[in-house]
């Protein structure tokens, strides 16, 4: 289960052991003797809803992400694209994707978080 830190916004797992529960983070863990402690840092964590509604969509720009290294894009004209100096990759879905924005987005924020 993921928890998300109510001061930092960090996120982190929890592992309920026979006497306490640990959360672990990128910098470590923390053990809480009880729920109630727990719960003064910590809050159950829900990640947003991605901005692209249709699966395959979403599955094919994750693709086309990971096949060109990349954690954001920048959707213009109907076409999300990065460029490399001179080089510019691009991908396009025709009218599927008219609703969004033109701006630069995190493939996160387009297709949602990758699940473990």
């Amino acid at each position: 289960m993921k928890l998300r830190n109510k001061k930092t916004g960090g996120l982190a797992n929890i592992m309920g052991e026979q006497d306490f529960f640990r959360v672990y983070t990128d910098a470590g863990w923390a053990d809480y003797d009880s729920l109630a402690e727990l719960n003064e840092d910590w809050e159950d964590y829900k990640p947003a809803e991605p901005l692209i509604k249709d699966e395959k969509i979403r599955k094919a720009l994750r693709a086309w992400a990971i096949a060109n290294d990349l954690t954001c894009c920048l959707y213009e004209c109907g076409e999300f694209e990065q460029e490399y100096g001179e080089i510019c990759a691009g991908i396009s879905f025709g009218e599927k994707t008219d609703y969004l924005e033109e701006r630069r987005y995190t493939i996160a924020e387009l297709c949602g978080e990758e699940e473990e």
